[in-house]
């Protein structure tokens, strides 16, 4: 869709709908592709502007927003329109995104959703439903734009863009890359009661996994598979099971024939990594020590297979 030169005078006049508050400062946040094996970065885009598309591949309003966010990023990226998909879908629909990037000529960064900071920080700032922009402006502030599925939503979604790109570029990146914090102490005995620290398993990438009989099905299914398929490559993992019997703890690995030493945690192992009191959490950890990613309290249905064997690929080819 192109804009007469009537209408782009008229979105760029327009202030109403769309504001820019210095109090909304957009946060880093790192997605794995859905299409290679890289993550995607907002702060690689510091400077542009950038809007983010939250879409699902079975939501007809997506099906319909598609082809209009195509043509809206043909007609301004050039001007410095960066567009990020993160695709809502999960287990049982994950399959189709590739078809449907293809089928609608999408060649934007698209990230799977890995229930991380984007989750944490940003989705929130919506209504959560698909499909939802979120515009990053160039100097930073981010914006959510509503749900595009009434007439006049889209209209909406244009003129935010066209504004935020008549915006000039900051001297200094709006979005600074995420400063990857260092793993935590964890020393625990394991299920025979031998202390293990986390310390020894420094020089290789490492996964390391709480989890209890409750979330068995997804720790034990998830995790078991990654080191059955990744640990002759050099990937480590270590299980943590909150507050289960030994017993409960050896039905879960054998359930999923589980290889990897299981630490018998304590709360406050608990609450030092997972934040609370939740019971189950991720850490995918580089051979330097560095938490890339930390996935916590996970939803039914989620891509915990895809979404960790993309983080593993990435800390092996870059270890």
């Amino acid at each position: 869709m192109k804009c007469s030169r009537a209408l782009m005078v008229l979105l760029l006049s327009t202030i109403s709908q769309v504001s820019f508050s210095a109090d909304n400062r957009a946060k880093d946040f790192t997605l794995p592709s859905v299409t290679n094996k890289s993550l995607i970065h907002l702060s690689d885009y510091s400077g542009k502007v950038v809007l983010v598309n939250w879409w699902r591949t079975s939501c007809p309003w997506s099906q319909k927003e598609s082809p209009r966010l195509v043509e809206l990023y043909k007609q301004y990226r050039d001007k410095g329109l960066v567009v990020i998909g993160v695709s809502d879908d999960t287990a049982d629909t994950v399959a189709q995104v590739p078809a449907y990037l293809k089928r609608y000529g999408i060649n934007w960064p698209v990230g799977l959703n890995d229930q991380g900071e984007f989750m944490r920080d940003i989705r929130p700032l919506g209504q959560g439903d698909t499909p939802g922009n979120y515009l990053v402006s160039r100097s930073g502030e981010i914006t959510y734009l509503g749900l595009d599925r009434n007439p006049g939503d889209w209209s909406k979604v244009e003129e935010a863009v066209v504004r935020a790109l008549g915006q000039a570029s900051p001297a200094s990146p709006a979005v600074k890359p995420q400063e990857l914090p260092s793993v935590q102490s964890l020393s625990l005995p394991d299920l025979q009661g031998k202390i293990v620290n986390v310390r020894s398993f420094a020089g290789k990438p490492l996964v390391v996994n709480f989890f209890n009989a409750q979330t068995c099905d997804w720790a034990g299914a998830a995790v078991s598979k990654l080191y059955a398929e990744y640990g002759r490559a050099g990937l480590q993992v270590i299980g943590v099971d909150l507050f289960d019997s030994d017993a409960d703890s050896k039905a879960c690995m054998a359930k999923y024939k589980a290889q990897y030493p299981v630490l018998r945690g304590d709360q406050a192992t608990q609450i030092a990594w997972v934040g609370g009191s939740k019971a189950w959490g991720t850490f995918f950890i580089t051979p330097d020590g560095k938490v890339l990613k930390k996935i916590v309290d996970s939803i039914d249905n989620g891509l915990e297979g895809p979404v960790f064997s993309k983080y593993v690929e990435y800390m092996l080819a870059n270890q």
